[in-house]
């Protein structure tokens, strides 16, 4: 971690090397899309008729992401494990990249079914970010991940969902 201004107590703007590397995992499905090339690929090609939905589910993602790599405490460990929530939002944010990446998984290979994709690449995304967040402190990051999370899965029942 490298910190470079103070914010507040013990929150700095800098760089978060963890934070990057959650940031770059989760994005691993869409760094491998192009080699996979699926078949059917309704999440890219999706069109939200709601243009403030995408547009909130944008600032929120977008401000999830920079809290996530730019925000960093100087009071949290690299790996924090003294405490029993340390280890259950750690396995919780670890739980969701899982289940977003066996979505990815059936998705790339033609499972494309709205609630499953609702549940893997909608839902399960932002609660990474908000457990991650808890897990680590950052408060900020959790401040962004729950209307993210709304958001964002409101976004895919809308259009995995609702419309047919």
């Amino acid at each position: 971690m490298l910190k470079f201004i103070h914010l507040f107590r013990n929150f700095y703007l800098g760089i978060s090397f963890i934070g990057i590397a959650a940031f770059v995992i989760q994005e691993i499905p869409y760094i491998v899309m192009p080699i996979i090339k699926p078949a059917s690929n309704p999440i890219m090609n999706m069109t939200n008729e709601i243009r403030w939905i995408e547009t909130v589910q944008s600032v929120f993602g977008m401000l999830s992401m920079i809290l996530l790599m730019l925000i960093v405490r100087d009071d949290v460990k690299l790996i924090p494990r003294e405490m029993a929530e340390d280890k259950t939002f750690l396995f919780l944010m670890l739980m969701m990249l899982l289940i977003n990446f066996i979505g990815w998984i059936l998705y790339y290979m033609g499972h494309q079914y709205g609630w499953l994709i609702i549940i893997c690449q909608f839902a399960a995304v932002p609660l990474y970010y908000l457990f991650f967040g808890l897990w680590k402190r950052n408060y900020l990051l959790v401040g962004t991940a729950v209307p993210f999370f709304v958001i964002h899965t409101i976004n895919g029942i809308m259009n995995f969902s609702v419309k047919k």
